[in-house]
């Protein structure tokens, strides 16, 4: 049997379908699987993913975040939160490196973060000094 291949991505993606659709090799998308990073039904026996369940896991919103450039997400999962009355610090995960944003309460409260959840950082700076005599 001959596969015509796929034009345009549909609702449901298959593993390979669904790692280039969030821009990671597959042998990452796999360990993201296994350690239950990524929800991953089987159909028949093989991994299928929604479209709208791995825009969720990219923190993509319904319309807005399409046109930022894919260097600039961070994923990763939060590690710690402190917080005080006006702003709060988030530790996050990213693979081989951690990072730390700074926020508002209100944003905080907003999002609705907790530790272990998934999100992503946007990086907006154009750069970053760290110096020591």
């Amino acid at each position: 049997m001959v596969r015509k291949p796929r034009t345009e991505v549909g609702d449901v993606l298959t593993a390979k379908e669904a790692a280039k659709y969030v821009r990671l090799t597959l042998p990452t998308f796999y360990r993201y699987i296994w350690e239950g990073r990524i929800q991953a039904p089987k159909i028949g026996g093989r991994y299928r993913f929604k479209k709208s369940l791995l825009d969720r896991w990219l923190g993509k919103k319904k319309s807005g975040t399409e046109d930022v450039s894919g260097r600039n997400k961070l994923l990763g999962k939060v590690t710690a939160i402190k917080r005080d009355a006006i702003m709060a610090q988030i530790d996050m995960d990213i693979g081989s490196h951690k990072i730390t944003a700074v926020i508002t309460r209100d944003a905080l409260d907003e999002l609705g973060l907790g530790i272990g959840d998934t999100a992503v950082a946007l990086v907006k700076a154009t750069e970053v000094m760290v110096v020591k005599d």
